[in-house]
C-alpha cells in the first residue's frame, strides 16, 4: 500500500486541487465562481479581479480586453478546481494580469504618459498628394521631436518603409487619420497645410524665401477640439531653391518647439506615487486603500501595479496632479487616521503603508 501512496500525492499535488481555497495565494487571488465550465469560469475570475485594476469605463475598453485578456485567459490563471460537487475555485495570477493592462494603458487616466511621447504628423491637403514643401517640414519636424526624445511618425514620408501603403499617397481628411491615430497609440496628432514664396531680395543680390504652416494640433487626452497652430519663417541664401529650403525646415523645426512646450505643459505636474504594502497580501487591505485613493481631490486614479512589488510588498500606484506623497499621505490620513504610514521616500515617490485590518474600527 505504502508504494501507492506517492504517486497519490504527486497527483494531487500537480493539479493543485487539494489545498485551492478562496483567497490570496503566493500568486495572486483564488476566486469561487460559479460555473465549471472552463472558459466561463476563467472570464468570471477574471472579471473579479478587474476593479482592483480599473476604477471606471474607458472608451474602447471592453474591445481592447476582450483582444488581450479574455481572448487567451490561460494565460492568466493558475490553479482550478471545477469539479462537480466541489466549490469551483480560480485561481488569477496577478502578476501576468498586471503588465498586459498597464500596456494597454487602460489602467492609467488620460494624461498619463506611459513610456514615450507618441507624436503623428500628418500634412497634406485632403484628396490630394502631399506637397513636397509638406513632406520638408514634416521632416525637419521629425527630426527636432527625436531630438527632444519624443518619437515622431510622418504618416505622408514616401521614403519611410513604414509607409507603404498605397492609401497614404492621397492624403486623408481628419475626421479619418485622427480615429486611426488613436487607434494606434498615439498621444499628439499634427495635421494641417504649408504654403510659401520664394524671389529675389530688394536688400541683397540673395534670395529670399518664406514658409508658412497651418496647423491643427489634436492633444487626445486632453481635448477633443483641436489647437489651431500657425508657424512662419523666413530664410534668405544664394537662391531661390535654397532659401526655400532653409525656411521650410525653419518653419517645422519652430513647429516642433512649439508641440514640445505644449507637451510639457500639458504634462506638468501629473505622476505617480507608489505604495507598498508589507506584510500579509490581503485583498481586502488592498480594496480599502484602492477605495480611499481614489476618492482623495487630487488623485486622477489608483491601481494594482504589483502583487509581489518591491520588498515583497503588494505595490499600488497612485496617479496625482499637483500633489508631493507628502500631501497625499496628509490627505489619506485627514480621511482615514486609522492607516498606518511606515515611511516616505520623497525622491522615489514611495510610500510605505499598513491599511486597517478587515474589521478594524
Amino acid at each position: 500500500m505504502k508504494r501507492f501512496l506517492p504517486a497519490a500525492v504527486a497527483v494531487l499535488l500537480s493539479c493543485g486541487c487539494a489545498s485551492l481555497k478562496p483567497g490570496q495565494t503566493d500568486d495572486g487571488l483564488a476566486v469561487r465562481v460559479s460555473t465549471i465550465d472552463r472558459q466561463a469560469a476563467r472570464r468570471e475570475a477574471i472579471e473579479s479581479v478587474l476593479p482592483l485594476f480599473l476604477d471606471r469605463p474607458r472608451p474602447g475598453a471592453s474591445e481592447t480586453l476582450e483582444r488581450l485578456v479574455f481572448s487567451r485567459t490561460g494565460d492568466y490563471v493558475g490553479r482550478e478546481r471545477l469539479k462537480k460537487r466541489r466549490e469551483p475555485i480560480v485561481e488569477i495570477l496577478l502578476d501576468r494580469l498586471a503588465p498586459v493592462l498597464q500596456k494597454s494603458d487602460l489602467v492609467r487616466p488620460p494624461g498619463y504618459l506611459s513610456g514615450q511621447e507618441k507624436v503623428l504628423i500628418a500634412l497634406g491637403s485632403p484628396g490630394l498628394a502631399p506637397s513636397a514643401a509638406e513632406i520638408t517640414v514634416g521632416d525637419a519636424m521629425r527630426l527636432a521631436l527625436f531630438g527632444a526624445d519624443i518619437m515622431a511618425r510622418d504618416l505622408r514620408d514616401p521614403f519611410d518603409p513604414a509607409t507603404r501603403d498605397k492609401e497614404r499617397v492621397t492624403v486623408l481628411a481628419d475626421t479619418v487619420t485622427v480615429p486611426a491615430a488613436i487607434r494606434g497609440g498615439f498621444d499628439w496628432i499634427v495635421t494641417g497645410s504649408v504654403s510659401g514664396t520664394a524671389g529675389p531680395d530688394k536688400d541683397s543680390d540673395m534670395s529670399r524665401a518664406a514658409a508658412r504652416l497651418d496647423a491643427r494640433f489634436y492633444e487626445v487626452h486632453f481635448s477633443s477640439t483641436p489647437l489651431d497652430l500657425s508657424i512662419a519663417e523666413t530664410a534668405v541664401d544664394v537662391s531661390t531653391g535654397a532659401a526655400y529650403s532653409r525656411a521650410l525646415e525653419q518653419a517645422g523645426q519652430s513647429t516642433a518647439d512649439k508641440i514640445k512646450g505644449l507637451i510639457a505643459e500639458r504634462r506638468a505636474g501629473r505622476t505617480n506615487v507608489a505604495f507598498l504594502m508589507p506584510g500579509p497580501k490581503s485583498p481586502e487591505r488592498i480594496r480599502t486603500l484602492l477605495t480611499l485613493l481614489r476618492r482623495v481631490p487630487g488623485v486622477d486614479g489608483a491601481t494594482l501595479y504589483a502583487w509581489s512589488g518591491p520588498y515583497d510588498s503588494v505595490d499600488v500606484w497612485a496617479f496625482v496632479h499637483g500633489l508631493s506623497p507628502e500631501d497625499l499621505v496628509a490627505r489619506i490620513l485627514q480621511k482615514d487616521e486609522k492607516f498606518n504610514v511606515v515611511g516616505i521616500d520623497t525622491e522615489r515617490r514611495e510610500v510605505f503603508i499598513e491599511p486597517p485590518m478587515p474589521g478594524m474600527q
